[in-house]
C-alpha cells in the first residue's frame, strides 16, 4: 500500500513538472491599444498591453500593461474561424464611445471569446454594436 501511494504520488509530481515545461514557451500577443476599453468586469486604460495564456488549455488569459499593471485575468471560450486564417489581433465590441474587448486571435483559425460584461450586455440591449479589429504581434516568451 506504502508503494502504490508513492508511485501515485511521483507520478503526480512528473505531471505538474511536464506540464510546467510544457507551459514554459508560449506566444505572447503585443498589442497597442488606442483607447480605453472593458475585459471582464474591468475597464482598462489605452496603452500598450501583452495578452498571454495564464492556464493550461488556454481558458484564462493575462492581460498586463507593458508598464506592469494593469494585470487581470479573464475567462475565455474556444471559437473557431473557417477559412483564411486572422492575422494575430484583437476585436472590440464598441458602443458609442465605450469598447469592450470581444476575442483574441493569435494568427491561426482557433481564437479565445471573453463572456460579457454586465456593463456590455446593458449596452447591447440599448445601443447599435460595431466590431473593431487592432492588430497585435505575437512573438515566443519564456
Amino acid at each position: 500500500m506504502k508503494r502504490q501511494i508513492l508511485s501515485v504520488a511521483a507520478a503526480f509530481l512528473l505531471s505538474i513538472i511536464a506540464a510546467a515545461q510544457c507551459d514554459a514557451q508560449q506566444t505572447v500577443m503585443k498589442v497597442n491599444i488606442p483607447f480605453a476599453f472593458g475585459a471582464g468586469n474591468t475597464m482598462l486604460p489605452a496603452g500598450e498591453y501583452g495578452i498571454r495564456r495564464y492556464a493550461l488549455g488556454e481558458v484564462v488569459q493575462l492581460i498586463r500593461q507593458s508598464d506592469g499593471e494593469p494585470l487581470i485575468l479573464v475567462t475565455t471560450l474556444a471559437v473557431e474561424r473557417t477559412g483564411k486564417p486572422l492575422s494575430p489581433s484583437l476585436v472590440f465590441n464598441q458602443y458609442g464611445n465605450d469598447y469592450f474587448l470581444s476575442e483574441i486571435w493569435t494568427g491561426n483559425r482557433q481564437g479565445r471569446q471573453l463572456r460579457k460584461s454586465a456593463h456590455e450586455k446593458e449596452l447591447t440591449s440599448t445601443m447599435g454594436r460595431h466590431e473593431v479589429a487592432v492588430l497585435a504581434h505575437a512573438w515566443l516568451f519564456r
